[in-house]
């Protein structure tokens, strides 16, 4: 048992210096990444055209409790990711990676084209929100495996000196697909009439889901299984039940806290950014629809600079810096990017948007490495796909839904700075007392 063991150990050795030498695959990184743009695509595109939904699934007179109708439906899909958690987790833990995200993006497909395809309240009454609320359910249950999933089956193809910033190229597309979403959604609204949008155009967006879903699926069915995964399936070493072993001693819990530390950081900005936002700028900066999209699409590219340049820093410096980096500059930057949005016409509030893409995107560029190390490979996917669905659907989803409330409740146009650094506090100070699994091997 002890030669098998060694063998194997050697063997792990040897495929780590072969990943050194020759590099993440690319077919790897595109098919760990599509259905995360999918995804994306999808959450962007409900968030930039919110004040439309609200007309076609809550029609109101008052426009304020329908838009928040409409973010409080957004949430959904994120409450029901720990649900995803405790169901692709597990699956991916005992059939593999690569089948488990095959079948995500065919459910995760499928709920956002019928979405698409949903009738408006006008039409069906009642029925027209609660279809809307099933398949947000449903959405967000598929959520709560693919990010989780694509990381873990990017990461345990990388270099242990490359890790973070192989996996920062998932967060990069992440990024790409909310600014394509972004440009779509100004396309709309800028060249449809407000009754077009209302009526058909807003279909649009999630219509094309089914042809990017097609072409992630057909990619993801050709690739092999991860090495890793392959290599405790061989040893008869896979978790019989993965949920257990992660939630039924104190050793998993200590493994879901240090995930949740180097999660929060990341949670708040890009949802104030890519989903709050767009009404947050018409109703509360003056500026048009059209123009706001624009701006925030400014800070997206930003955004999609920072995060290879942050997982650089993160396997040159560790995980432990960068999280500290991440916390002080939320803190330091929050109140000035308010301010800067509130200053009038375009060039400033694009400023102001710009320090929120750079936290966001500090954040997501080093966030993927230190979840991935804080899992051994037999209980990985449960672990990570657990702790993050859980933040997110705490956090996350209620994003634009609590900052919403405070401006409606406070009347104070900084409030949502401040749901931005409370949210950080935990990790400033956990940051002292996390191990730095910088540059070392995935744990076994």
């Amino acid at each position: 048992m002890t030669g098998t063991t060694d063998e194997s150990s050697l063997s792990r050795l040897r495929l780590a210096g072969e990943q050194a030498d020759r590099g993440l695959p690319k077919n790897v990184l595109v098919a760990g990444s599509i259905g995360t743009f999918v995804e994306y695509f999808d959450l962007v595109t409900f968030g930039a055209l919110a004040s439309v939904m609200a007309g076609v699934f809550f029609p109101s007179t008052d426009e304020g409790v329908g838009l928040l109708q409409t973010f409080a439906v957004f949430a959904l899909a994120f409450v029901a990711r720990p649900l995803g958690g405790l169901l692709w987790g597990p699956v991916g833990d005992r059939i593999g990676r690569k089948r488990t995200l095959a079948a995500i993006i065919i459910v995760m497909t499928v709920a956002t084209v019928l979405t698409g395809i949903l009738p408006s309240f006008a039409t069906v009454g009642i029925w027209a929100p609660i279809l809307l609320c099933l398949l947000r359910l449903v959405q967000g249950i598929s959520a709560g495996g693919e990010v989780p999933g694509a990381a873990i089956f990017i990461g345990e193809y990388s270099p242990n000196n490359r890790r973070a910033f192989t996996t920062s190229f998932l967060s990069v597309a992440v990024m790409g697909s909310q600014l394509v979403a972004l440009l779509v959604a100004t396309f709309l609204v800028s060249s449809l009439s407000p009754e077009a949008m209302q009526s058909w155009g807003w279909r649009i967006p999630f219509l094309i889901a089914l042809p990017l879903g097609g072409v992630g699926l057909y990619i993801r069915s050709r690739l092999e299984e991860t090495p890793v995964f392959n290599d405790i399936e061989q040893e008869g070493a896979k978790s019989r039940s993965p949920l257990k072993a992660v939630v039924s001693n104190t050793a998993g819990w200590k493994m879901m806290g240090r995930a949740t530390l180097f999660n929060l950081p990341v949670q708040v900005p890009g949802f104030l950014l890519l989903t709050f936002m767009p009404s947050y700028l018409t109703k509360s900066a003056g500026l048009s629809s059209g123009g706001a999209l624009v701006c925030i699409s400014i800070a997206v590219v930003v955004m999609i600079v920072v995060q290879p340049i942050a997982g650089l820093l993160s396997d040159r410096f560790g995980r432990r810096p960068m999280l500290f980096a991440c916390v002080a500059v939320t803190l330091v930057s929050a109140n000035p990017a308010f301010a800067l949005i509130q200053m009038g016409g375009y060039v400033l509030p694009t400023l102001g948007l710009v320090l929120i893409a750079i936290v966001h995107g500090m954040g997501t560029g080093t966030q993927l490495a230190p979840l991935l190390e804080s899992f051994p490979t037999r209980i990985r996917y449960t672990g990570f796909a657990l702790s993050l669905g859980l933040i997110v659907s705490v956090i996350s989803g209620p994003t634009p839904y609590i900052a919403q409330w405070l401006l409606s409740t406070t009347g104070n146009v900084y409030s949502p700075a401040w749901l931005m650094m409370a949210v950080v506090v935990p990790s400033a100070i956990g940051v002292f007392f996390i191990r730095e699994t910088n540059n070392r091997p995935l744990p076994e």
